[in-house]
């Protein structure tokens, strides 16, 4: 009984998604290098564009995945892990290598090892996300959430790790960010695969979403509250122990919904390579031809009895063989299945792009410059600012997630309408941490928190709906390059630049005024960082330009595209009389959503009621 029961808990799609979570929380890393950047500045002798320097060759590593997101699609989830976890593993051991002087590379090789280092972690995030968004087609914008928001809760989980435990030493902690993730990756290897979802929505899967999110929600508020707690009073070792105890045993219980499920198997099965749509064609082969002129069960209700719809008598597939195997010659419109240079041929996609890189750009430059800011004003909370920073990134991250699906649901709303208020909070955070108000930091800290995170669970969404999800590995990994870019633009050339220019100044006054120098001279004031975020606050204000034209281009989009949810929904309650105000009441049974849509991949219509009830398109062969 025990074996049988353990295979069909691994072949359990919620335990795939409850692993790639863990996964995730051990992919965002990198949002703790301002734990020990300050000890690189001394040890290793940089001055701050140095340390910005390896801050955006973290950046690099940690958005650029191309290669992961083309092998994606090749190869598997388990190969595409075990590479990730071997770049992890052997580059953060030479960085703890380094940080301990046990060997002394340059500056050059310094910036590779980090990049590489983080580079792991787009693998893990490839691996999971898009395994768990085509296991979950249907509820791709809460599953996104659930698993983007964890990589932002990975800075504050890993930084009470680090309180914990090693403080104020960060060679061990080095040492343990080198081995925990790889080990997570080989359990992730095993578990996490495409499996077939469903073909009718299971009644159970909102309780389950809820309960993972109240997990999330419990988690990300307890790590404030152990946060505020450790900032305003002298915490012992031992009561920090007891707070990363009571922190691992929340981050556990996800898996409690696996481990319940074995007992109610639903029968998934385990898909020998890449996952496929729910209602492939090969799904009605074996089901019987009926005449054009009958009428079809369109969808069914939660019993057994369905609801008949009439069939146009015009077949709109009369050359099955091109309609069915090859694309139409005509423009592909957003809302289908784009290959990579299609959708970098199209304005939506530099749109996109570009307020990403004002927008994450601009925070990873906040995130990675926390520390030096923080010393700047006479701060010693910079471990309460990177974990504030990863908690409300978190919570933007599930957050937007959540609310951004249940508007697009309930009212069309284009989801980079939801883009463009993130980035407004963002140029909110720039400009209080221009104020220079030391208080002011905890708040700003929070709004580029949850700004940041907002975003990269927006541009998942988005992108995966304009541009489809078959080759979304690849998407996804190419619309990340603008934080990147973002980031060495705005943190090397400018925020870097910047403050050296301040200490070169301070530091010919001080000889001009005769001072001995001893040792490197620090900024120290309001001035060393305030232009900066005033020119950065302008940026996300060029971003919000950008996404303006983009959500003018794309509502027509989103309300075609959930037109075909709104009908389901009322034809479901048995309201065939009544029609959604989206839809005009010719369109009930003649959607023209695109046949790839989200809407069409997590409903129960088969291939060929697609295609006698929709406008040509191409097939979605995922």
């Amino acid at each position: 009984m025990w074996p049988s029961r353990v295979k069909r808990v691994l072949k359990d799609r919620w335990l795939g998604l409850c692993v790639g979570m863990w996964m995730q929380a051990c992919g965002g890393i990198s949002y703790a290098f301002s734990l020990y950047s300050g000890d690189l500045k001394h040890t290793l002798g940089y001055n701050q564009e140095m340390i910005d320097g390896l801050g955006s060759a973290k950046d690099i590593g940690g958005n650029v995945g191309i290669i992961s997101g083309l092998l994606i699609d090749l190869t598997s989830a388990w190969f595409v892990l075990l590479v990730g976890g071997l770049l992890h593993f052997c580059f953060y051991f030479l960085l703890f290598l380094s940080a301990t002087g046990r060997i002394t590379p340059s500056y050059w090789q310094m910036c590779g090892i980090i990049m590489l280092g983080t580079n792991g972690a787009t693998w893990f995030n490839t691996a999971v996300l898009v395994t768990c968004m085509r296991n979950f087609p249907a509820d791709r914008g809460v599953v996104v959430g659930l698993l983007k928001g964890f990589i932002g809760l990975s800075g504050a989980i890993f930084t009470q790790v680090y309180t914990a435990m090693y403080a104020p030493y960060t060679g061990p902690f080095l040492l343990l960010c080198a081995t925990v993730p790889p080990l997570v990756a080989v359990v992730s290897m095993i578990v996490i695969q495409p499996v077939e979802a469903p073909r009718r929505k299971d009644e159970s899967d909102k309780s389950k979403f809820s309960f993972l999110y109240i997990i999330g929600i419990a988690l990300a508020f307890y790590l404030m509250a152990v946060i505020l707690v450790q900032d305003a009073f002298i915490v012992s070792k031992t009561v920090s122990r007891l707070f990363m105890t009571v922190m691992l045993v929340i981050l556990l219980l996800p898996g409690l919904i696996p481990l319940s499920a074995g007992a109610h198997h639903k029968g998934y099965t385990a898909l020998p390579t890449e996952a496929t749509s729910v209602n492939s064609p090969g799904a009605d082969r074996g089901a019987p031809k009926h005449s054009l002129t009958e009428r079809k069960p369109l969808l069914q209700h939660k019993g057994s009895s369905s609801i008949d719809v009439p069939v146009r008598k015009t077949d709109r597939f009369p050359d099955k063989s091109r309609s069915l195997d090859t694309p139409s010659k005509a423009t592909l419109k957003l809302g289908h299945d784009h290959t990579l240079l299609q959708a970098t041929s199209t304005q939506d996609y530099w749109l996109l792009f570009f307020a990403m890189g004002c927008g994450t750009g601009s925070g990873l430059t906040a995130i990675n410059n926390l520390a030096q800011m923080a010393e700047s004003l006479g701060s010693r909370s910079v471990g309460a600012f990177v974990a504030l920073v990863s908690v409300w990134n978190f919570l933007g991250r599930m957050g937007s997630g959540y609310v951004s699906e249940y508007y697009m649901k309930q009212y069309a709303t284009p989801r980079p309408v939801f883009l463009f208020c993130v980035q407004a909070v963002m140029a909110c955070a720039h400009l209080l941490f221009a104020s220079s108000v030391p208080t002011m930091l905890y708040l700003a800290s929070i709004l580029v928190g949850l700004a940041h995170g907002a975003h990269w669970t927006l541009m998942v969404a988005t992108s995966s709906e304009l541009f489809g999800l078959k080759y979304f590995g690849a998407l996804y990994n190419t619309l990340s390059i603008s934080a990147t870019v973002g980031s060495y633009i705005l943190s090397v050339k400018l925020a870097g630049y910047m403050y050296d220019q301040q200490v070169a100044s301070l530091k010919a006054a001080a000889v001009a005024a005769g001072e001995v120098l001893n040792g490197p001279i620090r900024c120290v004031g309001p001035q060393c960082f305030r232009s900066t975020f005033l020119l950065m606050a302008c940026v996300c204000g060029m971003g919000c330009l950008a996404l303006t034209r983009l959500i003018a281009r794309t509502r027509k989009v989103y309300r075609d595209m959930y037109k075909v949810q709104q009908a389901k929904d009322m034809l479901a309650k048995g309201n065939s009389s009544e029609h959604s105000p989206l839809i005009s009441s010719h369109e009930l049974h003649e959607e023209d959503a695109p046949s790839d849509s989200p809407v069409m991949k997590g409903s129960s219509i088969s291939d060929v009621q697609r295609h006698r009830h929709t406008a040509p398109s191409r097939l979605d062969s995922e």
